[in-house]
């Protein structure tokens, strides 16, 4: 698991005028969110582009501090800039440690699927990121999937997936995350969760 650190600073202005003076002096409006409520901060543009680049696509945890705090949480939204590509806005959850919370995980293709090599077919992920629910000490930074043995027409489902101490999949068993789609087969295929299963080691 990545655990991150950042600093923040406390803001009381709100509203778009104050989000854009703030902007100019290189910080990014952003809120905590937490069970006694949202309160409004600000954080170094700078320091959260090194963050953001340490963390990649990875599941992870910042710490988030300033000189009286410091909090525990996850990075739930990111607003970006499409014609500057500048950070906009950032939304943090709370977590705590000793309390499940529910968050999601990218999920990485590993190999090269028997359907791909003799089969003509493809492989789509349906779910780029997959919804789990654990304590903060057992998050897993990204779910591995290894596609070797995935023949045309089958699919990898939610109860497909490897296990890991601590982790609850969330959502429904069946639904597809990765599907191998014969080159006959139309894209609305791969979300068919009546399609066989992987075969399994």
């Amino acid at each position: 698991m990545k655990q991150l650190q950042l600093s923040f600073a406390n803001r009381t202005e709100k509203g778009r005028h104050p989000a854009l003076r703030l902007r100019k002096t290189g910080r990014i409006p952003s809120v905590i969110y937490g069970k006694s409520g949202s309160f409004p901060v600000s954080i170094d543009d700078g320091e959260f582009r090194m963050l953001m680049r340490q963390k990649g696509d990875a599941a992870a945890t910042v710490q988030l501090s300033d000189d009286e705090k410091t909090v525990l949480t996850i990075i739930t939204e990111v607003q970006r800039n499409t014609i500057t590509d500048c950070f906009m806005h950032v939304d943090f959850q709370e977590i705590s440690s000793g309390e499940v919370f529910t968050t999601t995980v990218p999920v990485h293709v590993k190999g090269e699927a028997y359907g791909v090599k003799n089969e003509k077919a493809i492989v789509e992920v349906v779910r780029h990121k997959v919804a789990i629910r654990c304590l903060p000490e057992h998050l897993i930074e990204a779910i591995e999937i290894d596609v070797t043995d995935l023949h045309a027409g089958q699919n990898i489902h939610i109860k497909d997936l490897p296990r890991f101490e601590g982790v609850e999949y969330v959502g429904d068993p069946k639904g597809v995350v990765i599907a191998c789609v014969g080159e006959e087969a139309e894209v609305g295929v791969a979300e068919n969760d009546e399609a066989a299963p992987a075969n399994k080691k």
